[in-house]
């Protein structure tokens, strides 16, 4: 029997007193209390992943560790290091480093994760997180500021705090570092075992026009251009009869990504985890969404989404109201534990 154990080390909440496990029965929930007394939360999103093989024991009779993986690092303020040295996780094992896309939020941590890390470690990413990337934080910036624009002529807006900028990755800091960095555009197996499969997502094609968005920009080539966030990746884990969805901040769309995803499965989508990026959208968007979820399967079993980070309470209480009891959403405190099996 294989377990699977996804560790919420970073989000944008921290409830104590949350118990998800007993008031609604969600059994693969575990939540210590002690333990969420002393977290911190932030803006941001990391998970520490790891996979048991439950048959075989170790020389102290614990589970065979088969994977350990870090997904996402956290917020600049480093609360993903925080929880993590809270808990006593040990990261010496850690085989993969695994980033969604490249923005500060999902990053925090990165490069502090790479410096415990005597003999080095697998950094999965996507080629975008070379590009240097700008963040409007001022409502009278319009697209026609930015795009086309040199980094010198947008510098004032820099200066005056309208858009911040977010530094491309140090691929030489990452090399002194001894960390070997591999670049994806196209999905990857991370697993394959009997009964569990991890895959990485590749780039996810956008077909829904009301998931298109144009307020993000990157340097490329030397002007500033629209960045479509490419890099935005998910983890999906099918097991044998199901799937688990892992996202990070889902930029592409959650109709998008879970329409990718049944492409490469075709088996049932039981939980989805993760940010969906939906705090400031539109109503539109929001009911085209929940309208998706209540038909884009067959409800044999529920479906359970966490909608975290940067998801926003709205669509929480929207997909609360579907007419499908199958499905329901929670966010989740940090420190919450997902437990999953394999049934044999």
């Amino acid at each position: 029997m294989i377990k699977t154990e996804i560790i919420l080390l970073s989000n944008n909440i921290c409830l104590p007193f949350q118990r998800l496990d007993k008031d609604f029965g969600l059994e693969f929930i575990e939540l210590n209390k002690v333990f969420a007394t002393k977290s911190l939360a932030e803006h941001g999103l990391g998970f520490l992943i790891n996979i048991y093989d439950l048959d075989r024991l170790d020389e102290q009779w614990n589970p065979v560790p088969l994977l350990k993986m870090i997904f996402d690092t956290g917020g600049s303020n480093l609360t993903f290091l925080h929880n993590l040295d809270l808990r006593g996780y040990d990261i010496y094992d850690v085989k993969n480093i695994v980033l969604s896309h490249w923005h500060y939020d999902h990053t925090g941590a990165f490069y502090k994760l790479l410096e415990r890390r005597e003999n080095g470690i697998q950094v999965i990413c996507h080629s975008d997180a070379k590009f240097e990337r700008f963040f409007r934080r001022s409502d009278d910036i319009s697209k026609s500021d930015l795009e086309g624009k040199t980094r010198e002529e947008i510098l004032p807006l820099l200066t005056e705090s309208k858009i911040v900028n977010q530094e491309p990755l140090d691929l030489e800091r990452v090399e002194k570092l001894n960390a070997k960095i591999f670049f994806l555009k196209t999905h990857y197996e991370l697993l394959n075992i009997k009964g569990l499969k991890i895959i990485l997502s590749g780039e996810i094609p956008r077909k829904f026009d009301i998931e298109d968005f144009n307020n993000f920009f990157s340097l490329q080539n030397g002007t500033l251009e629209v960045d479509k966030i490419l890099d935005d990746k998910c983890l999906i884990f099918e097991y044998d009869d199901h799937v688990i969805l892992l996202n990070g901040c889902c930029h592409a769309g959650l109709m998008n990504t879970l329409d990718y995803v049944k492409n490469l499965t075709n088996k049932p989508i039981t939980h989805i985890i993760g940010g969906v990026h939906m705090a400031n959208v539109s109503e539109e968007r929001i009911s085209e969404t929940v309208e998706y979820l209540r038909t884009f399967q067959y409800y044999e079993t529920p479906l359970y989404i966490f909608p975290l980070h940067c998801s926003g309470q709205r669509i929480i209480q929207e997909i609360n109201k579907i007419r499908v009891p199958e499905i329901k959403a929670y966010d989740a405190s940090v420190g919450t534990i997902f437990n999953f099996k394999t049934k044999f």
